[in-house]
């Protein structure tokens, strides 16, 4: 019987026969006249070739859609869990055995996932007349049990918006899990995107002494109460090692991994989101969060820029999320809008959303994390987010109307409306902003060809449209001639000229906001001036900012660069400090 025919034979009858755990079998010995404790090596050595023939066994029942692939896999993790626990100090064992335990656990739940097994909790091998049941156990994930839709063990594929990957070696096998998944035109109300993520790195864990040999005879029934192993679904980031015995081996870790299925789920709705902005579900306005809200974590709220999404941030956030003090004190969330139109009414919608959060997750207003918000947006995102912190006046409306808003015939929903969309006043619980890249004073290609082009390239939302219309009807000759003749676009409202960015420009925050300022001057202009090839560094200054620096970067790439990413940790920093909300190293 070849040696692969062996393997399978013994992990079905080994675990065919499994119920639930009895006495355990005498402890396997090491070689006549070598000391266990002077010469585990032996030991380890025969649990890694157990281990080996198990896995190679189990492979072959998988390719064939074999049930029994799970009980060989499930004993191929348990030979190499015990040849570390047997011989912990001794680096070749530990290497060969963490990748036969990978490689097996990979296996144990794409079979799982396969035939169905895992179900209340926990995952399910032997056979059906005396199953064992593997508990899962999230350690410590900011979610519970019940919130475990699925667990991916495959390797996530690369994209193109994420510039490297943050992995680190280790036991165990590094793994995505998802807490919600449904369709991305599904309009959610709870704040949770089509798909959440989380990185975690399973571990099955066993109990038993590594020199006892419990893989080779069961015996007497194993009550499932008393699961013979745990299915651990470890954070990397709070959780370090792996405890084996007497070895404590480094937990293996993907933290990009959950950003890379996200981004799988989330297709680029950039310019669908500028040509038919407020269309399907993928282009309406909405605040997601990037992982479960956990009380006394401080929200950092990215906002996209013009034809852009919030797939844009997650090369930043892949860089804060390898910055152990971001996990401990921040967490990211996105804020998704059309960018072609309604410029003023996404700002609205962004200051209803943040309200909402902020009330939903604590109506009684206790937690400190949630009165010291941040904001962080990148080209028009800036101007979105300085919009959350102005008292407005009147200045935005007369940017349209040449008459009192008061005066202005309107019925009493439209009146809501407006008033919402042209006057702001400051959200009290956001008291940081960091503009990257933001045109403050407008971008001169938005008043060349190419922006007329796409300024009428626009279609706006019809009912945005029908509201237009019918508020020009009842009002002749009280709004300019500019807003008269359509509903002003993204691009018309970033020209230079624009009397809504001069008027937006001419706000100051309240004094208890702290503005910063991040500028791209990768380029020379034909001026000799420097800029960022869409945004001069004149127009990205801001006299509110009470930090600056330069970026050797172009438009699109300048929150991707380092000097950004670094610039952002030392805000972040200042800001924890400033707020007395924790300490932290830079």
């Amino acid at each position: 019987m070849g040696a692969w025919r062996i393997g399978v034979a013994v992990a079905i009858a080994v675990l065919g026969s499994v119920g639930v755990a009895a006495p355990l079998p005498a402890p396997l010995q090491p070689p006549a006249g070598v000391a266990p404790e002077r010469d585990p090596r032996p030991i380890a050595q025969r649990h890694l070739r157990k281990a080996k023939e198990y896995l190679a066994a189990s492979c072959d029942l998988l390719k064939k859609g074999d049930r029994h692939a799970i009980d060989g896999y499930y004993v191929a993790c348990e030979e190499a869990w015990n040849a570390v626990w047997v011989c912990p100090g001794d680096p070749e064992i530990l290497c060969e055995a963490a990748e036969f335990y990978a490689d097996g656990l990979a296996g144990f739940l794409e079979s799982a996932c396969q035939h169905g097994r895992i179900a209340r909790g926990g995952v399910w091998v032997g056979p059906p007349s005396k199953p064992v049941f593997i508990p899962l156990c999230p350690k410590a994930l900011p979610i519970g049990v019940e919130q475990v839709k699925s667990i991916e063990s495959q390797g996530q594929r690369g994209d193109k918006r994420i510039t490297q990957r943050h992995v680190r070696d280790g036991f165990g096998l590094p793994v995505v899990v998802r807490t919600v998944e449904r369709s991305r035109d599904e309009i959610a109300t709870d704040f949770m995107p089509a798909r959440q993520s989380l990185a975690a790195t399973a571990v099955l864990r066993f109990k038993m002494p590594g020199d006892e040999n419990f893989l080779e005879t069961f015996a007497g029934p194993v009550y499932r109460d008393h699961a013979p192993a745990m299915l651990d679904l470890a954070n990397p980031i709070e959780i370090a090692a792996v405890h084996i015995g007497p070895a404590r081996p480094h937990l293996a870790a993907d933290l990009t991994a959950p950003l890379l299925d996200m981004l799988a789920s989330m297709p680029q709705s950039g310019v669908e989101g500028y040509l038919q902005p407020f269309g399907q579900g993928a282009t309406r306005p909405r605040l997601e969060f990037l992982q479960p809200h956990e009380p006394g974590r401080i929200p950092v709220v990215f906002i996209h820029g013009l034809a852009s999404d919030e797939g844009t941030w997650f090369d930043l956030v892949n860089e804060l999320r390898a910055w152990p003090e971001f996990h401990r004190r921040f967490e990211p969330w996105v804020f998704h809008y059309p960018t072609g139109t309604a410029f003023l009414r996404s700002a609205a919608r962004l200051r209803a959303e943040l309200r909402r959060a902020v009330h939903t997750l604590d109506p009684e207003g206790r937690d400190p994390a949630l009165k010291n918000i941040v904001l962080v947006g990148h080209s028009m995102g800036g101007l979105h987010a300085k919009l959350q912190v102005v008292a407005s006046g009147n200045s935005l409306w007369e940017a349209i109307a040449c008459k009192p808003f008061d005066q202005i015939d309107l019925d009493p929903s439209t009146r809501q409306f407006v008033r919402e969309t042209y006057f702001f006043e400051p959200l009290p619980f956001v008291n940081r902003v960091v503009c990257i890249a933001t045109p403050h004073r407008g971008s001169i290609l938005a008043s060349l060809g190419v922006g007329r082009l796409a300024s009428i390239s626009v279609r706006p939302p019809p009912q945005l449209k029908a509201l237009h219309d019918e508020v020009i009807r009842r009002n002749p000759g009280a709004f300019r001639p500019d807003f008269e003749r359509r509903v002003p676009s993204t691009v018309d409202i970033l020209e230079p000229s624009s009397m809504t960015l001069q008027a937006l420009e001419r706000l100051r925050p309240p004094c208890w906001v702290t503005v910063h300022s991040i500028v791209g001057n990768g380029h020379v202009s034909l001026t000799g001036g420097r800029d960022d090839c869409v945004v001069a560094a004149s127009s990205a200054h801001t006299e509110a900012a009470v930090s600056e620096i330069m970026v050797p970067a172009t438009h699109t790439k300048v929150h991707h660069h380092p000097l950004t990413v670094a610039e952002l940790q030392r805000i972040l920093v200042q800001h924890l400090q400033e707020t007395g909300l924790g300490a932290a190293a830079p």
